[in-house]
């Protein structure tokens, strides 16, 4: 089946378009262009949603949308009308939205997005065309904010503190905003700003826009219209302080240990209350300030995350570090500022970016696995303290920057050892830092620097913690066209560490002090039009890394993707938008002389005028090696690959929505498989509640896998012990391999149930179990050297090796977070929490896969227990 509608989206996708009206026709986006002015507020104005005060009348009014979608390019099918006024505190937005249906008011909590009405503007103060604001106000009565920046790039993990309200009216509802100015960059003798309004009408999933942007444009922040009107307006320089206070109550099952954990003065302190009790205080603020005009600094002292979202559990079996996105309030707002303009989206083998300069994950992260050589371990906290962080951004002249700079202290753990309690430190303190620059070179170009750094602090000569000093800097370059359709990125880095111990990568590469590398990446790339992609290409050297502060799966890299897509964006007879794509993909190691992957595959999708949508992908990989599976460099041959996958969702409109997908590869000539198959139900039996819940399967058989690294043959040493990893390919040595087979099952419920627009219960649930088995034991002969280990040369162990590092594993989790939050007063917050954890990772006996017993390995003796109740409170006060 997927042939055929390849075929039919190719051939004739783009001929079927219909639109509306001529408006979408081959217009460009500059001739919409728009212009409003605002009016200084002369008069009174309550914020409760209905525009009925004298004061509204002094500024222009806005009208005059024009659909985006369903029906591209055509009137609405109902009015809209807006006005802005300002004066020196706040920027108030009011909008009257026509409608002769109730709206759509779905009820949820703050920054989530909910299929109901809504209406939204963006706010460009700088001018700069790249970066705006996002203020948006559900029917409901909740509020989402979210910044645009790099011009199409958008987040919603800045929050700020803004009133909103509304209310019903005799011609439909209207919404009253106000904005204060102290939230905003707003340089000096601002005369206009970029500006936009934009309204969803939820039962015809209808987008209507005041300055109307045609569907396949390229741009967005720079696609806005004017604000005029404003000339007066100043900046506000205020203090805002947000104090908070935090309590946690955690019980574990079975007990850590025979002993109760003494009283402990920190930052967060903590005592025993038994011997699987605990109990903790914490205290800290979070503060903004305007240095100046258009620069701020956000900083926080001992933040405390109590209320952040568990991490979704998952079976990693890859050789390449598990990626978790940012989910802490303090880390997630103004993040955009530090990410790289170079952006890989791509899926897939090596996809992704093939480095992330700053990665916030890395500042408060989990502390190291405890060892039970230092003794029974009855308390550590779950993630290395951050005890004071702050972020300068804003604008300096042209410049945009940002600063960076976060303290984690020293951390101690509390361990039973030899009858009596003691004090362990686990991780020594370290000072990190991260600058970021942009500066435009002219409307067409900017270039940009970066730099990060982390150095460990207080340590002792002697410590055997980690005392490793890591540099990295950089710069980038970026160019378009007038229209921005096209656009270039060049993007050079360099690392550099001293100090600390050696390390040995997967890929043989030894880290030490001294080490020192180079990335440079570049990416051209077309985005507007039927016909869009891109060409990027990645070179990593051996000894390049980022990983103190940064993220990044590997080094020692050559990667290149092309990307072509022929798409029709504009509603036809029977569908809203199409696609068909195709990619190649390249990678290799920094000497080009190892086959990482080579990859053909091709897409499509189509969005139906009912709302369903549905995707498929197929793809044919070559033969290649894998330099990173026997740990020392060693090329390991990986067979060539086919596969493939559907899927499709449902029209989010209906109280009942569904999704599902399928993917399925296979490795040719040996048997090798995977199949992956999920699933998703979303119930909205009401408008204040929406539950969801999903399941995914994941299944792998036979890829052949290191089970034990490499160790010296028999005849050179009796016992086979293992060999120093990075010298063991100078040496003659064998591996043990298996194939692998494994299974996981995740279920996750995630619901909301929202009293008011400020009071809100939230569900989290994970329940996940996995099994890894492995086959007959393998064995690889190797002479010294690094020849690749082929497939063909395997042969089955002799039985007197000794025994593999990898055994049969079984794991399992359930995750449980319930969080009340009511904003009991504009930006001051009350959380309730409770937060359950069963974790359990055991070697099975008898070995093998076992549905039963890894869905239910979290009742298992093995299992251990944790609950722990949390309330903090924090209180917003603007100076």
């Amino acid at each position: 089946m997927l042939r055929p509608l390849l075929a039919l989206a190719m051939v004739s996708g783009p001929a079927l378009a219909a639109p509306a009206q001529t408006a979408s026709s081959p217009a460009g986006p500059a001739s919409f262009f728009r212009r409003i002015s605002a009016a200084q507020r002369a008069g009174p104005i309550r914020i409760d949603g209905r525009i009925d005060e004298s004061a509204w009348s002094a500024a222009e009014q806005g009208e005059g949308f024009t659909q985006f979608e369903p029906d591209e390019g055509a009137p609405p099918t109902a009015p809209t009308r807006f006005r802005v006024l300002w004066d020196d505190d706040s920027i108030y937005v009011g909008i009257e939205c026509d409608d002769p249906e109730p709206p759509t008011a779905t009820l949820s909590r703050r920054d989530r997005v909910v299929e109901g009405d809504w209406v939204s503007f963006d706010l460009d103060t700088t001018n700069d065309r790249r970066t705006a604001y996002h203020f948006q106000v559900f029917a409901g009565g909740q509020q989402l904010d979210a910044l645009h920046f790099n011009d199409t790039d958008f987040t919603t993990d800045w929050d700020a503190a803004w009133e909103s309200a509304v209310a019903r009216t005799p011609s439909g509802w209207s919404v009253e905003v106000r904005v204060p100015l102290r939230i905003l960059r707003v340089p000096d003798g601002a005369t206009e700003f970029g500006f936009n309004v934009y309204r969803y009408v939820a039962r015809r999933k209808e987008q209507d826009q005041w300055r109307y942007r045609p569907r396949g444009s390229s741009g967005d922040v720079s696609l806005l219209g004017q604000l005029g009107g404003v000339g007066g307006i100043h900046p506000v320089r205020s203090l805002e302080l947000r104090p908070y206070l935090a309590t946690r109550s955690t019980m574990t099952r079975p007990a850590p240990g025979p002993a109760t954990a003494p009283l402990r003065l920190a930052p967060c302190s903590s005592f025993g209350i038994s011997e699987n009790g605990l109990a903790a205080g914490c205290a800290g603020l979070d503060l903004r300030y305007s240095l100046a005009s258009d620069l701020s600094l956000v900083a926080t002292i001992n933040p405390d995350f109590g209320q952040v979202e568990a991490d979704q559990r998952v079976l990693n079996l890859s050789t390449f570090e598990t990626f978790f996105p940012e989910k802490r309030p303090f880390f997630t707002e103004g993040l955009d500022l530090f990410q790289s303009p170079l952006r890989i989206s791509f899926g897939g083998a090596y996809g992704g970016d093939a480095y992330q300069i700053f990665y916030s994950r890395r500042l408060g992260k989990p502390p190291p696995d405890w060892d039970t050589v230092n003794g029974s371990l009855l308390y550590q906290p779950s993630a290395r303290p951050v005890g004071a962080a702050s972020k300068l951004s804003g604008s300096i002249g042209a410049a945009a920057v940002g600063l960076l700079t976060a303290y984690e202290p020293r951390v101690e753990a509390q361990a039973l050892r030899d009858g009596r309690v003691a004090e362990l430190r686990t991780a020594e303190a370290a000072q990190s830092e991260v600058l970021r620059v942009r500066v435009p070179l002219s409307d067409r170009a900017l270039v940009g620097l970066v730099a990060t750094a982390r150095d460990p602090l207080f340590a002792s000569s002697s410590s055997d913690l980690s005392r490793r000093h890591a540099h990295v800097g950089g710069a980038d370059f970026t160019t378009f066209d007038a229209h921005r359709d096209w656009s270039f990125t060049g993007q050079a880095v360099g690392s550099l560490l001293s100090g600390g111990d050696a390390e040995v990568e997967d890929d043989g590469t030894v880290l030490g002090s001294g080490s020192r590398g180079v990335a440079v990446s570049g990416k051209a790339q077309k985005s507007a039009g039927p016909l869009i992609g891109f060409v990027s290409s990645d070179w990593l050297s051996p000894q390049f890394t980022v990983n103190d502060l940064g993220f990044m799966r590997r080094a020692n890299l050559f990667r290149g993707f092309g990307y072509l897509q022929l798409r029709d964006v504009h509603p036809s007879s029977w569908y809203q938008r199409a696609l068909v794509g195709a990619w190649l993909r390249e990678v290799r190691d920094s000497t080009l002389s190892l086959a990482l992957a080579q990859e053909v595959g091709t897409e499509t999708y189509v969005q139906l005028n009912s709302q369903w949508d549905f995707g498929a992908f197929g793809y044919v990989s070559t033969p290649g090696v894998d330099d990173r599976e026997l740990r020392d460099g060693t090329p390991l041959e990986r067979q060539a690959q086919h596969g493939g996958g559907v899927n499709f969702n449902s029209d989010s409109r209906k109280r009942v929505q569904v999704g599902a997908y399928a993917e399925y590869s296979r490795g040719v000539p040996r048997f090798e498989r995977n199949y992956d198959f999920g699933m998703y139900l979303t119930l909205r039996p009401m408008p204040q509640l929406e539950t969801t819940l999903s399941l995914d399967f994941v299944r792998t058989d036979g890829a052949i896998r290191r089970i034990r690294t490499a160790a010296a043959p028999g005849n050179v040493d009796p016992a086979m012990d293992k060999l120093d990893r990075a010298t063991a390919s100078q040496h003659d040595r064998f591996y043990l391999l298996a194939p692998q087979s494994s299974r996981s099952l995740s279920s996750i419920v995630r619901a909301t149930y929202a009293f008011s627009p400020h009071l809100t219960l939230q569900l989290y649930t994970q329940l996940f179990g996995a099994g890894v088995a492995y086959g007959d034991t393998l064995r690889a002969d190797v002479p010294a050297g690094r020849s690749t280990v082929r497939l063909s040369q395997l042969r089955p162990a002799t039985g007197d090796e000794p025994e593999p590092d990898k055994l049969d594993d079984r794991q399992a989790g359930l995750n449980v977070n319930v969080i009340l939050r009511w904003e009991w007063r504009l930006g001051s917050t009350l959380y309730l929490v409770y937060a359950h954890q069963t974790s359990a990772d055991f070697r099975p006996r008898p070995g093998g896969l076992d549905f039963r017993g890894e869905v239910g390995a979290f009742a298992s003796d093995a299992a251990a227990h944790g609950d722990t109740f949390l309330v903090k409170i924090d209180f917003l006060k603007a100076l």
